[in-house]
């Protein structure tokens, strides 16, 4: 009876580790390229920390937590107004951050012992917050300048994204791996800032709502149990 008690704790102690292998933890860093509507704003920067399971070898489920900051391209801003016809310079300061939680699939079409190619899906929501202050320098036509306080703008909201990208794993050691990824990410309904269009009034900025676009290229590194 002792043999086969024995026998019995062995077998659930070792299934017990094979079913803990199939998890891991890691985390990525992120550089992040606006497009688009979005590309008044610079390159942001992020990360992630996310939670991984591995089905057999051909699929990696995943849940992730992260945050990215942007900030407005203030030249860019500029150049947009002078092209509308307006005769002013803007001095203004203006971020745009997000949180997003992702749920996700990753599938292997190339598969070796140490190296992996995937694709990978992810959706879920991200809360945002966008800021906006500054002024308006108005150049009168008698070569005076003007300067005017915006509208400051504050904006917060959650809605829901959508992530496509495709990446490479590499398996250094016995529980490590690194991942590195290029993805094109979707915000939708997201809370941005338009350059006014008006050049009777240049302080006529105002938040518009549409989907955002921005390529982001990650790499981090994760640890198997």
């Amino acid at each position: 009876m002792k043999k086969y008690t024995f026998i019995l704790l062995y077998l659930l102690f070792a299934s017990t580790t094979i079913a803990q292998s199939d998890f891991a933890v890691g985390l990525n860093g992120s550089v992040n390229f606006p497009t688009g509507q979005f590309a008044d704003f610079n390159i942001g920067y992020g990360g992630d920390v996310h939670f991984l399971y591995l089905l057999g070898n051909s699929t990696i489920f995943s849940l992730a937590a992260g945050y990215n900051t942007f900030s407005l391209d203030v030249d860019r801003f500029n150049e947009r107004a002078k092209e509308l016809g307006l005769n002013a310079q803007f001095d203004v300061d203006s971020k745009f951050s997000t949180i997003p939680i992702l749920l996700g699939a990753k599938w292997y079409f190339l598969q070796a012992k140490k190296h992996n190619l995937y694709i990978m899906l992810e959706a879920g929501l991200y809360s945002y917050q966008l800021s906006f202050k500054g002024t308006a320098n108005i150049i009168s036509p008698s070569g005076n300048s003007i300067s005017i306080n915006l509208p400051e703008i504050d904006e917060k909201g959650t809605k829901t994204m959508l992530k496509i990208s495709g990446g490479y794993l590499y398996f250094f050691a016995k529980h490590w791996f690194i991942d590195a990824s290029a993805g094109y990410i979707v915000l939708t309904n997201a809370f941005a800032v338009n350059e006014p269009v008006n050049p009777e009034d240049p302080d006529a900025i105002y938040g518009v709502v549409g989907t955002l676009n921005y390529i982001t290229v990650q790499a981090g590194i994760n640890y198997r149990f």
